[in-house]
C-alpha cells in the first residue's frame, strides 16, 4: 500500500495544531486542539507537560474521524514552542509544570550570567546574548527556588520534545530548538562545553541532539496503543516552532523575511552563517532546520497576546463580542488612532529591549478618543514592535521587498493593511494556515526522502493569496508615531522596576 499522508504537528502555547500532507493533491487537512496556560504572577508562565499529551492523543483522534485510519501515514515531524525547560524523572515523567518562552522570574540570573562571563565571550560561546526564556536562567532559578525539582531531574528536554519522548522512548531534540537554550554552541552546531562546564551543568540531563531532518525514532507499541497511530512510523526532528514556520512559509533563501503573529510576534530571516547581535537587543540567531542554514530572529512576547487581552477584556462587558467585530471597530478610525500609541509590554518584552520589568502603556489618552481608537491603536503598537524587529534585521544587511506575513492577523485585511503601511513594504498572505506545523511536516517529507529539497516540498504546497501595498500617506504617518513610540520606551524604561515592585506589593 502506498503511502499517502505526512504528518507535522506544533505544540503551541493556546493548542497544539496538526497539518496533514496529502502527497497525492498536495492539500493540506488541519486540526487543532486548545491548551490553557498558567500564569502564577505578572513573571511567570507554565504547562504541564501531561497536557500536551493528552491534548496530542485528542489531535489524532480528530485526524483519524476525518481521514479513517492513519494506516497510509508515512511520517510525523514535530515542531513547537521554543525556550520552554521541561524537567523529567528516570521514569520520564516531569517534575514540576514547564517553564515557558515568556516566564520572566529569571531575570536576576541574567544579570549573573552577565557578571560571570563577557558578553563577547556568551557571544562567542552561543552566538547569542542571555535572555530570561533560555534555559540557564531558568536553571540557575532553580537551583535558588526549587533545588528539590534539579535533584529529581534525570533529562531535561524542550516542549515539542517531550511529545517525541512519549511517541518514540528517546530523549532526543534537534538543533533548531538546542540553539534556545544557551547551552548550545549555534556557530557549530552542538552543545557548547565551556557553557556546561562555567555553569556546572549535569551534561548527563541534556538530551541527543541531531539535525532537523533526521529521523529520531519510531512509534512505540505503547504510543501507538495511546494514539491510535500505526506502530513503526518514523517521527523526525523537526524544529521549533520559528524554524519550522519559516520554512512553512517558503523562507528557504536569502532575502525573505517572514512574521508570525500568534501570541507572540516573531520576525525572521535566513542566513549562511551564524550572526551575533553585538548591541544586545533581544535578537536571536540560532539553527535553521535546513542542515547548514541559520537564522535571526525579534521576538515581542505580547503581539497577538495583546489583542487577546484587550478581546478579553471587553468581552466582559459584551458576550457576542468577536474579533471581527473588534477589527470592525478599529477600522471606523483613520490611521494614526487620533495620536494614541500603545506598548504592547504585557510581560515584558524581548526585542529589541530584552527588559523582563517593562509594562504596557496607553500613552496620549484624551476626551478625544473613545474605545475604538484603543483597538486600532493596540494593532497599531504590535506593528510598531514587529518593525523594531525588522529594523535591526536590516541593520545586518538583511533586506526584502516584501513581507510574508501569517497568525490570526494574517486573516484580517486591516491588520495587513497596517502591517504594509508601518512597514512601508508589500505584505503577502499564502495558503498556508499554520506554518509551523506545515514546515514540521515539509522537514518530515524531506528527511524521509518523500521530497528532494525543500524547495521542491514548498513549490508543491505553498501559494500566495492576497498582496497589500503600503499607502504611502500612511507610511509617512506612521513613521512619525514610530519614533515618538520608540522614544517613549526610552522615557520610561526607568519608571518600570519600581512599578513592577509596588505591583507586586498590591493585593
Amino acid at each position: 500500500m502506498s503511502k499517502k499522508y505526512i504528518l507535522g504537528v506544533d505544540l503551541g502555547t493556546s493548542s497544539i495544531k496538526a497539518s496533514l500532507l496529502d502527497l497525492e493533491t498536495h492539500s493540506i487537512l488541519r486540526e487543532s486542539v486548545e491548551l490553557s496556560v498558567s500564569y502564577p504572577d505578572s513573571f511567570s508562565a507554565e504547562q504541564n507537560p501531561e497536557d500536551w499529551w493528552k491534548g496530542f492523543c485528542k489531535l489524532i483522534s480528530q485526524l483519524r474521524s476525518r481521514v479513517g485510519d492513519l494506516d497510509k501515514l508515512s511520517a510525523i515531524g514535530l515542531s513547537g514552542q521554543m525556550l520552554g525547560l521541561v524537567l523529567l524523572d528516570k521514569k520520564g515523567n516531569p517534575v514540576r509544570p514547564c517553564i515557558l518562552w515568556c516566564d520572566q522570574r529569571s531575570y536576576q540570573e541574567i544579570e549573573e550570567i552577565k557578571e560571570k562571563v563577557s558578553l563577547e565571550e556568551l557571544l562567542k560561546y552561543t552566538a547569542n546574548t542571555p535572555l530570561t526564556g533560555y534555559w540557564l536562567p531558568k536553571i540557575l532559578w532553580l537551583r535558588k527556588h526549587e533545588p528539590p525539582a534539579l535533584s529529581q531531574t534525570f533529562k531535561m528536554l524542550l516542549p515539542k520534545d517531550f511529545l517525541r519522548l512519549k511517541l518514540t522512548g528517546t530523549f532526543t531534540t534537534e538543533v533548531s530548538d538546542a540553539s534556545s537554550t544557551f547551552l548550545f554552541d549555534v556557530s557549530n552546531r552542538r552543545w557548547s562545553e565551556k557553557m556546561i562546564d562555567l555553569f556546572e551543568i549535569n551534561r548527563d540531563t541534556l538530551p541527543q541532539v541531531v539535525e532537523s531532518p533526521e529521523i529520531t525514532g519510531y512509534v512505540t507499541p505503547q504510543a501507538s496503543l495511546e494514539t491510535g497511530l500505526p506502530e513503526g512510523i518514523p517521527v523526525v526532528g523537526g524544529g521549533g516552532d520559528q524554524s519550522s514556520g519559516g520554512i512553512g512559509l517558503g523562507v528557504i533563501h536569502p532575502g525573505l523575511v517572514s512574521c508570525v503573529l500568534g501570541t507572540s510576534g516573531v520576525v525572521m530571516a535566513q542566513t549562511e552563517e551564524a550572526k551575533m547581535d553585538h548591541q544586545n537587543r533581544g535578537l536571536h540567531s540560532f539553527c535553521y532546520s535546513i542542515p547548514g542554514k541559520w537564522f535571526l530572529m525579534g521576538c515581542t512576547l505580547a503581539a497577538g497576546g495583546s489583542y487577546q487581552w484587550l478581546f478579553n477584556s471587553l468581552a466582559k462587558l459584551d458576550k457576542d463580542l468577536s474579533f471581527d467585530k473588534l477589527n470592525s471597530l478599529a477600522g471606523e478610525v483613520s490611521p494614526g488612532s487620533k495620536g494614541l500609541v500603545f506598548l504592547p509590554y504585557l510581560i515584558g518584552e524581548r526585542t529589541p529591549h530584552s527588559d523582563p520589568n517593562a509594562r504596557g502603556v496607553f500613552f496620549g489618552l484624551s476626551y478625544e478618543h473613545d474605545i475604538r481608537h484603543m483597538i486600532r491603536s493596540v494593532i497599531e503598537g504590535v506593528a510598531f514592535s514587529q518593525r523594531e524587529s525588522v529594523e535591526i534585521l536590516k541593520s545586518f544587511s538583511l533586506t526584502a521587498q516584501k513581507l510574508t506575513l501569517s497568525g490570526g492577523a494574517a486573516r484580517s485585511p486591516l491588520w495587513c493593511q497596517v502591517m504594509a503601511d508601518v512597514m512601508d513594504m508589500e505584505v503577502e498572505t499564502t495558503n498556508i494556515e499554520d506554518p509551523a506545523s506545515t514546515g514540521a511536516a515539509f522537514i518530515a517529507g524531506v528527511g524521509t526522502g518523500a521530497f528532494a529539497s525543500f524547495s521542491e516540498v514548498c513549490e508543491n504546497f505553498i501559494q500566495p493569496v492576497e498582496h497589500y501595498q503600503p499607502d504611502k500617506r500612511n507610511s509617512q504617518l506612521y513613521q512619525t508615531l514610530f519614533e515618538k513610540y520608540r522614544a517613549l520606551y526610552q522615557v520610561l524604561r526607568g519608571f518600570y522596576p519600581d512599578f513592577v515592585s509596588l505591583q507586586k506589593e498590591i493585593i
